[in-house]
C-alpha cells in the first residue's frame, strides 16, 4: 500500500514545525510506504530551515518539493504530478493529525468502498468562540455543518483520494484558493469528482485539530474572508456551473442597502472579533454579485461541469 501524504506551505514555518511533529506520531501500518511531500510555495522564513531538520523516526519518507508560483493550487498541482502514491492525502501546515490519521483516511479508498474520502476538522479548542455559529465554524474550514452521510466537498486540511481519479479530474484550478481568489478549490475539485462519477465518503471519526493563526478572528479579517467567498463564488457559478444572476449590479446594490440598514437598526456588535452571522452571510452575497460583475466579461474557463480548464493558468 503506498501513500503520497501532501502539504503545501507559504511563511508559516512556526506552525509547520507542530504540523511535523504531530506527524512524527503517526502510526503507519505494517506492510504501508508512506513518502511526505512538503511543497514549499516561495517560502521567506525558516520554512526551508524547518523542513530540512525535519527527521521522521516512524518510516515517512520526506520530499522536499519548490513551487514558485505563488497560490496553494500551483503547490497543489505540483505535489500531485510528484506523488507516487496509490492515495494522495492532503493536509496543510496549521494542522494537527491523529494517530490513527493515514489508517484511517485511507482505508475505505484502499478497501474499494470510496474513491475519495472527506476527513473531519475541528477548530483547536483555544480558537473556539461562544459567538461562532454553524457559518463561522465554516470559514475555518469545521466540518461540524456537513452530513456525514453525503459529505458536500473535500476540504483541504484532511482529505485524500486514490490516484486513480487524476485520470479524468487531472488539477486543482489555480484561479481559486489561497493566494488567489481565496476559496472554492477543493468544493470545485469535489464537484468535479461526483461528474466524474467517483464516490465521495466520508471518516469524520478521523478529526484533524485546525490552529490558524488568532489573529484571522479579527473583524477586519472577516470582512477581508467574506469578500473572498464571495468572489470564489461568483467564479465557480460563471465558469463552471453556468448559473447565470439576473441583475448582477442591481442585487449588489440591493444587498448593500439591505447591509447598511441592518447595520444602522441591529444591536451593537460587542466583540472585538468576529461578526454577527446576519453579517457575514450579508457581506457573501453583496460581494458575489460584485464580482459576478467582472467574471461574465470573461470567456468561460469551463464547458457546463466540465472537468478539464480549457486554458489551464
Amino acid at each position: 500500500m503506498q501513500v503520497s501524504i501532501a502539504i503545501c506551505t507559504f511563511n508559516h514555518s512556526e506552525s509547520l514545525k507542530q504540523t511535523l511533529e504531530a506527524l512524527n506520531r503517526v502510526i503507519i501500518p505494517r506492510g504501508w510506504s508512506c513518502e511526505l511531500l512538503i511543497v514549499d510555495n516561495g517560502s521567506t522564513d525558516r520554512t526551508e530551515e524547518v523542513i530540512r531538520s525535519y527527521k521522521p523516526d516512524n518510516g515517512l519518507m520526506v520530499r522536499h518539493l519548490s513551487q514558485p508560483s505563488r497560490g496553494q493550487c500551483f503547490a497543489r498541482n505540483a505535489a500531485l504530478a510528484a506523488a507516487v502514491g496509490q492515495i494522495i492525502l492532503f493536509t496543510d501546515d496549521d494542522v494537527r493529525v491523529p494517530e490513527n490519521w493515514i489508517e484511517g483516511m485511507c482505508a475505505p479508498i484502499f478497501s474499494g468502498k470510496a474513491d475519495a474520502v472527506a476527513g473531519g476538522i475541528r477548530i483547536a479548542p483555544h480558537l473556539e468562540r461562544p459567538w461562532m455559529t454553524w457559518l463561522h465554524k465554516s470559514l475555518w474550514a469545521s466540518t461540524e455543518y456537513m452530513d456525514p452521510d453525503n459529505p458536500t466537498s473535500l476540504i483541504g486540511a484532511n482529505m485524500a483520494f486514490s490516484r486513480e481519479v487524476l485520470a479524468k479530474v487531472p488539477a486543482f484550478d489555480t484561479e481559486l484558493g489561497p493566494g488567489a481568489l481565496g476559496f472554492h478549490d477543493e468544493s470545485l475539485f469535489s464537484f468535479q469528482l461526483r461528474e466524474a462519477g467517483y464516490r465521495i465518503k466520508s471518516a469524520f471519526d478521523v478529526t484533524v485539530e485546525h490552529h490558524f493563526d488568532a489573529w484571522r478572528l479579527q473583524r477586519s479579517e472577516l470582512i477581508e474572508t467574506t469578500r473572498k467567498m464571495g468572489a470564489s463564488s461568483a467564479y465557480r457559478r460563471y465558469h463552471w456551473e453556468y448559473n447565470d444572476i439576473a441583475h448582477p449590479r442591481a442585487q449588489a446594490a440591493l444587498w448593500r442597502a439591505r447591509l447598511l440598514k441592518w447595520r444602522s437598526t441591529k444591536p451593537k456588535w460587542t466583540h472585538v472579533e468576529g461578526m454577527p452571522e446576519w453579517e457575514a452571510w450579508m457581506l457573501w452575497q453583496y460581494y458575489t454579485n460584485k464580482y459576478y460583475l467582472i467574471e461574465r466579461q470573461r470567456p468561460r474557463n469551463y464547458e457546463r461541469h466540465g472537468l478539464v480548464k480549457r486554458n489551464s493558468s
